[in-house]
């Protein structure tokens, strides 16, 4: 697991050059699952757009638990194993820390697993590859307690994997 963003330096910009005021609010995330690769880009690519990744890891059991006062964060599940694992990982990772609004990324997104995100309380699935704004997007909506399974971009296909 990586430690929290908050206790990484920060480095300052260069002299002269004044960056953009950011209105946004930082959202506080967290990345289970995937390569070490996969949650590397995901890490960057969350910190790129001014948020924050609360801990990161392989698998939802290595997650600390969270006191329940904590606020909200949304979960990035990689759902890219070989097995229908990311039910077990997304059901763990809710024991563990509280008030998880879920982002489901995975190879193929079929209407029967749209259907099951659904009943677990997924709020996005998003098919590998996506667009970065896709992602940002999908974060900040879900953060704001949205739900955008039929919203996301990207195919869908049919069960016999015909968009």
């Amino acid at each position: 697991m990586r430690p929290n963003d908050e206790n990484v330096p920060r480095a300052e910009g260069p002299v002269g050059i004044s960056a953009e005021p950011d209105d946004r609010p930082s959202i506080a995330t967290v990345i289970v699952g995937g390569t070490e690769e996969t949650r590397l880009l995901l890490r960057g690519l969350v910190r790129l757009n001014h948020h924050r990744v609360l801990a990161e890891t392989e698998s939802a059991a290595l997650l600390p638990v969270s006191d329940p006062s904590d606020p909200p964060a949304v979960l990035i599940l990689v759902g890219d194993s070989e097995g229908d694992e990311w039910p077990h990982e997304l059901a763990t990772a809710r024991e563990r820390l509280t008030g998880l609004h879920a982002i489901l990324l995975v190879p193929e997104r079929t209407p029967e697993l749209i259907e099951r995100a659904r009943r677990m309380g997924v709020m996005a699935v998003l098919n590998r590859p996506f667009a970065i704004r896709d992602l940002v997007s999908a974060v900040e909506s879900v953060a704001r307690g949205e739900d955008i399974l039929d919203r996301v971009p990207g195919p869908r296909r049919t069960t016999a994997g015909q968009p």
